[in-house]
């Protein structure tokens, strides 16, 4: 039978546009036409809807990539998911993860379970549905695809769900107006009322509909940034101006896969939460000799991926902060989540998404943190 072989490789990104990481892994037969599978990265740049750093570097990685699978640029979807997150304030690296998965036969499954990867793509996502139960739907339609792709029965075998839908621009919410159809917002801003929390969170429930952690019967426009008692505990998701589909990248263990890699995921208390970091690492399979990771242990973590949501309330454990007041709060937040993690785990290239207020992405005032692990 042919089970996966999965592997992740972290490339650091001088500029936007630098593929020569790729480039190298491609040259030395590491990553190709037949088993690339997500690029997945930091990108420069603001983090706002129209980023031009993720957008410059969505550009370059398309060529690079329709360059490797011999395709045409606007083919490259069809192939490899892209899931880019702009802004990298404080001490967060751009780079770009890239995804392999190759098939290799085997006499029978191992016993143990092996990180397993699988990938969808939505449904054309039109404005008018951003952020409403049209995105939620076709989000989840796309993440059950994904699973089957991955091999992967059980939802808690899921340990990460990485989406990235359209947002909102000024293009297109004219377009939504010309056909008769209102949008969530005209707010293009990433704050509490803003067009581009609203898609991410939509996306969000999208996932925690498919993996049945928010009920059917619990979802509806209204209740997309409302409820704060529904969320996913394993999706991670962003939006951009430049999509006009949802795609999804699903990561979980399964026997039917003979990676190297594990996958474990936890969930913070807040922003100074850094046992929940270790939680994850722990849940991944990295063993701390003396109840802490050293240089030791870490030779082990391939990567990190984690949310860093500002919390609604202005107390952190009890004590007062300003950070809701401050006008700089969106890269605060992200700066803030970069930090936690790179103390845990000493290295600056970490995926860390977020800076919004409040989100269906995890649960009230805590965020999500996924570790990939060498086994030993």
């Amino acid at each position: 039978m042919k089970v996966q072989r999965v592997e992740m490789f972290v490339c650091p990104s001088a500029t936007p546009s630098d593929t020569s990481g790729l480039q190298a892994l491609a040259d030395a037969g590491k990553v190709t036409r037949d088993n690339l599978v997500a690029l997945v990265g930091k990108t420069d740049g603001t983090g706002f809807h129209d980023d031009w750093g993720r957008v410059w570097a969505d550009a370059a990685l398309r060529e690079w990539t329709a360059g490797l699978l011999g395709v045409p640029k606007d083919e490259v979807a069809k192939h490899v998911i892209f899931v880019l997150s702009g802004g990298c304030p404080g001490v967060i690296t751009p780079h770009i993860a890239a995804v392999t998965r190759d098939w290799v036969e085997v006499g029978q499954p191992g016993s143990e379970k092996r990180l397993a990867v699988g990938r969808a793509g939505s449904d054309a996502i039109p404005p008018e549905e951003v952020g409403r139960m049209g995105m939620i739907r076709k989000v989840a339609a796309a993440t059950e695809e994904a699973m089957k792709d991955a091999g992967i029965t059980d939802p808690k075998d899921v340990h990460l769900v990485m989406v990235k839908v359209p947002g909102l621009t000024v293009g297109s919410i004219k377009d939504a107006e010309s056909r008769g159809h209102t949008v969530v917002s005209h707010d293009l801003t990433f704050g509490p009322e803003g067009a581009g929390s609203y898609a991410n969170d939509a996306a969000a429930l999208g996932v925690g509909l498919a993996l049945g952690e928010v009920p059917e019967s619990k979802l509806a426009d209204d209740v997309v940034r409302r409820d704060w008692n529904l969320y996913s505990e394993v999706a991670m998701t962003s939006s951009g101006g430049e999509k006009r589909h949802g795609e999804v990248v699903v990561f979980g263990n399964s026997t039917a896969s003979v990676s190297a890699l594990r996958i474990g995921h936890a969930v913070t208390r807040d922003f100074i939460d850094a046992a929940g970091v270790r939680d994850a690492l722990r849940v991944a399979g990295l063993k701390f000799k003396d109840g802490l990771p050293d240089e030791a242990d870490l030779q082990r973590l391939v990567h990190v991926f984690a949310k860093s949501v500002i919390p609604g309330s202005d107390q952190v454990r009890g004590q007062h902060i300003t950070l809701l007041d401050d006008h700089n709060a969106y890269q605060i937040g992200k700066a803030l989540g970069g930090m936690l993690v790179a103390s845990v785990t000493g290295r600056t290239t970490n995926y860390v998404s977020g800076g919004e207020r409040n989100s269906h992405q995890g649960p009230p005032g805590g965020n999500i943190v996924a570790a990939v692990v060498r086994a030993d």
